[in-house]
């Protein structure tokens, strides 16, 4: 199943994407509540202006008006000339005006505000009109929509400007932040990942509230773990110890009756019979070998190994079993005995080792064949003779209870699992490989086995 997107990934994207939002959203209030109070600010501004010029004395008997004295433009600010106005009216007949004032039209009946055009036209104009008590005299005083509105975006603009500018700081604190937040779950991917495999040592609870029922969970499972493992080895143990007796008992009682008198069929089921049982007391042990072996996560003792006295021990284990299938083992050294990879371990579980990768060498070689037990300074190699081996197979040899199809030889499929065990457990790295020596225009396949130390 193809994972999902990291959490911390999908959190800096949704919190990335709606931050903008956010502000674009909080923008757009702002603006709203901006040009709500520049109105009312402008507004009142406007009928002050207005209440201003009606109580201003004017000569009402010129036949022409004069304009009110302008503002210098240093003092008018940001607001232009042009951006506002102003008409004085007296019994219709405009009296007075500046120059955009002229343009304001004349309402004899109506009293307030108006707008003239939209806010978003540069021509909209918000007007107030004014009357005297008499209704003889009227004041107007407009203001530009559009400046209103520019007005307006200044102000959100420089609010807007300083959330810009820090929004690639923000972002990156919120991505800090993110990822600071899943460094415990980052923590607890690699104490899984370098976990050793028959570890049942709890995690530590000391994680943040979140992931505390996480480590529960998984101390739980491997608790159960362990629980149902031991039972599984105990079983086997206890098997393989109740099938030895049983098993001796038959070889002894076939044995006896392979020296009576039977004709040659008979004799030929009896050493069936024979072989059968040497199988299955071969698995019986290897059964317990492995039942000894599996609860151990690193070694009881350890001593500087000898090599020589190994390996004499395991070609002596297996000398009869290579004089029935007249196979002889070659031992070489290509380096002093005693600088033959330097290693500490056990002594029984080297031999063990050695001695199935040698049973493992005769049993699947053709008889008469030479066995290469090869010891150099840095590995050890053991070679035998073979039929050629499918490489998909070749990478399933160390699984247990696997034998290639077409294997004429008997065997349970245990012996290289419970080298790769071994192996572990004194930091040894096997390697399996098909190796073709071309001779004149004869080919050979030999299978080899070798063992060296793992890089650190």
């Amino acid at each position: 199943m193809k994972p999902t997107t990291a959490i911390s990934r999908r959190l800096i994207i949704y919190l990335g994407i709606t931050l903008p939002l956010l502000w674009i959203l909080t923008a757009i209030i702002s603006a709203v509540a901006v040009m709500h109070e520049i109105n009312e600010a402008g507004d009142t501004q406007m009928s002050q202006l207005a209440q201003r010029l009606l109580h201003t004395p004017i000569n009402l008997n010129s036949s022409q008006y004069s304009a009110l004295p302008s503002i210098p433009k240093p003092q008018r600010g940001l607001i232009d000339a042009k951006e506002s106005g102003y008409a004085i009216w007296y019994k219709g007949k405009l009296i007075n005006a500046d120059e955009t004032g002229q343009s304001i039209p004349y309402q004899p009946n109506y009293q307030g505000f108006i707008n003239q055009g939209y806010w978003w036209q540069s021509h909209a104009w918000r007007i107030f009109y004014l009357n005297s008590p008499q209704q003889q005299l009227k004041v107007a005083v407009s203001f530009s929509m559009h400046e209103r509105l520019q007005t307006v975006l200044r102000a959100v603009w420089s609010q807007l400007a300083v959330s810009i500018l820090a929004l690639p700081l923000l972002l990156w604190l919120i991505a800090w932040s993110v990822r600071r937040g899943t460094q415990p779950l980052q923590t607890l991917a690699q104490t899984l990942y370098h976990r050793e495999p028959h570890s049942i040592t709890p995690l530590s609870n000391i994680v943040p509230t979140e992931i505390l029922p996480i480590i529960n969970a998984l101390n739980d499972l491997f608790q159960r773990i362990e629980q149902s493992r031991a039972r599984e080895l105990r079983f086997t143990a206890d098997a393989a110890h109740e099938l030895r007796s049983p098993l001796a008992a038959l070889k002894v009682q076939t044995e006896v009756l392979a020296l009576t008198s039977l004709n040659d069929a008979q004799q030929q089921r009896v050493r069936s019979i024979e072989h059968s049982i040497d199988r299955t007391t071969r698995l019986v042990d290897q059964l317990l070998t492995l039942s000894r072996l599996d609860p151990l996560t690193e070694l009881p003792h350890t001593e500087a190994v000898n090599w020589t006295d190994i390996t004499n021990d395991a070609i002596e284990s297996v000398s009869l079993l290579a004089r029935e299938r007249h196979c002889r083992i070659l031992r070489q050294f290509n380096t002093d005995a005693a600088a033959v990879l330097p290693i500490c371990g056990d002594h029984t579980l080297l031999t063990i080792l050695i001695r199935n990768l040698l049973d493992n060498a005769i049993c699947y070689s053709p008889e008469h064949s030479i066995i290469n037990l090869t010891l150099n300074a840095n590995s050890i190699s053991i070679t035998n003779p073979c039929n050629d081996i499918a490489s998909e197979n070749l990478k399933r040899l160390r699984e247990r209870f696997f034998r290639p199809a077409g294997q004429e030889s008997s065997g349970s499929g245990l012996g290289l699992s419970i080298v790769d065990g071994i192996a572990q457990l004194h930091w040894l790295q096997m390697e399996l490989d098909i190796v073709k020596i071309r001779k004149y225009k004869n080919e050979t396949i030999n299978f080899q086995v070798k063992l060296q130390q793992k890089a650190l």
